[in-house]
């Protein structure tokens, strides 16, 4: 899946502000499934957060749960995607 809106790279200033999102998004997304991968596309705009989930159904899970709440100010938007960048 892909997660839009989960941060904004130009309000960040902890210098471990990348790692913190990546593990709150992991601890926060891991109820819905097991989690494979988290890539935190923290050079773009956007706020996106690319996740695999190993089955389709955490994935879906994750993405009803996210798509639509609110997050720090932001409104979460959540898409299926086909592969994650590396």
């Amino acid at each position: 899946i892909l997660v839009h809106n989960m941060f904004d790279k130009d309000e960040e200033t902890d210098p471990s502000w990348e790692e913190d999102i990546r593990l709150d998004f992991e601890e926060e997304c891991s109820q819905y499934g097991k989690i494979s991968s988290v890539v935190v596309m923290s050079k773009e705009a956007g706020g996106k957060i690319y996740a695999t989930f190993d089955g389709d159904d955490g994935a879906m899970s994750c993405a009803k749960n996210l798509a639509g709440r609110w997050f720090d100010k932001r409104q979460l938007r959540v898409e299926f995607v086909d592969s994650i960048p590396s």
